[in-house]
């Protein structure tokens, strides 16, 4: 979410100025939250709370009826109506405020689900709502440590968008719609490198520069992070109340992160040292060794009591790419691989394989691919403080 408002913030002054000057200064005394920010922290009010988007959204909008640029015609009569009704809009708003429900869902489909959600309290067209969730699910792909090309594949697979585009086919056009905004904020990350040369191509293009910032910026967030004096400069520019949502709303994604179901996480734990102290201590290159792990029903009882599940590997490759096939793709991708039960799904569909097909002996590969996974596994059932 911090993404996309310091993408607003440091494409605000642009907004009617438009530049193509890449080494801008990315906070000035002219930079302001926009509209972009205001429904981005009311959507991440909304989820965080329970609340009805549609109502949240207005009533935060109304708190703060001038801001910096101002609201669009149509979301402005939207914003003083008594009785806000949505106005099949395909205008890119839906994209630039849903970032928050796709660091909230807990699968692909409910990351679709809540975009949509999100978008039809004004923008029920069904590029709107497309666009909405496109965006969402380059976040929610990203989080689950997707690559770059693997994300743009998806998005484009799910929205049918073309985003094989030239630099002449976008530079300083301005385009309000989704479908007009959308594809080039995913062909501008398939160009980025960073958080930061992500924003700064976003807003340098001459289009769009505060919500095509703030689009771009939601979904570099997630795939690289943000650096801590960004984090740090964005902020200071929010009024008390939004920051304090912004704190609220990395706390419960830090929570949610560490452990979505603890009730059990005691024997999450227990699971993970267990098979730990194994292959450090006991999991030897010897047949004997090999057969008593990969033979017995223990570690596979023990997995499906905690819930995970032996599918071959397709959640994981699913989430994760390809990452888990070597040591290297694996340590890799290993602090962005974030989700208990896909690796407990890895992990029990990687004892499988060696259980019913491998015919050779394990060896240290196959020794420390378990352990970082199980590490990874201990790592993340740690309570958010531990995690630093």
């Amino acid at each position: 979410m911090l993404g996309a408002i310091i993408g607003d913030i440091a494409g605000s002054r642009f907004e009617f100025n438009p530049t193509n000057r890449y080494h801008f200064e990315l906070f000035t005394n002219e930079s302001d939250f926009t509209d972009d920010t205001i429904c981005t922290v009311a959507v991440a009010d909304a989820i965080m709370n329970e609340r009805d988007f549609n109502e949240c959204v207005h009533e935060w909008c109304r708190r703060y009826p001038y801001p910096m640029g101002g609201y669009g015609g149509s979301f402005a009569r939207w914003v003083h109506s008594d009785h806000p009704m949505p106005y099949n809009s395909f205008g890119n708003g839906s994209a630039m405020r849903v970032s928050p429900v796709a660091w909230f869902a807990d699968s692909r489909e409910k990351a679709l689900e809540l975009a949509a959600k999100t978008a039809a309290i004004t923008h029920n067209h069904p590029e709107g709502i497309k666009g909405a969730q496109t965006v969402a699910l380059a976040i929610y792909d990203a989080r689950q440590g997707m690559d770059v090309k693997t994300i743009l594949d998806d998005c484009v697979k799910f929205s049918g968008y073309n985003i094989d585009l030239l630099l002449d086919d976008v530079q300083n056009k301005f385009n309000e719609t989704c479908q007009g905004t959308v594809p080039v904020g995913l062909w501008i990350i398939g160009q980025s490198r960073n958080f930061e040369d992500a924003i700064r191509r976003a807003v340098s293009l001459g289009a769009d520069a505060d919500t095509l910032g703030a689009i771009v910026g939601s979904i570099a967030e997630a795939i690289w992070g943000i650096p801590e004096e960004m984090e740090h400069e964005a902020v200071g520019y929010l009024p008390k109340e939004m920051k304090e949502v912004v704190t609220r709303f990395y706390e419960a994604i830090e929570e949610g992160r560490s452990y979505m179901r603890r009730d059990n996480i005691d024997d999450i734990v227990l699971f993970a040292d267990k098979y730990i102290y194994y292959f450090e201590n006991k999991f030897e290159q010897t047949g004997e060794d090999y057969y008593r792990f990969f033979d017995s029903e223990e570690f596979p009882n023990d997995c499906k009591a905690l819930g995970f599940e032996m599918d071959c590997g397709h959640s994981f490759t699913e989430a994760y790419g390809e990452c888990w096939n070597t040591i290297d793709g694996l340590k890799a991708n290993i602090n962005r691989i974030n989700n208990i039960f896909i690796i407990g799904n890895g992990l029990f569909s990687q004892w499988r394989y060696f259980n019913h097909w491998s015919y050779s002996h394990a060896d240290e590969n196959d020794r420390e691919w378990f352990l970082i996974l199980f590490r990874r596994l201990k790592e993340l059932c740690k309570p958010s403080n531990e995690n630093g």
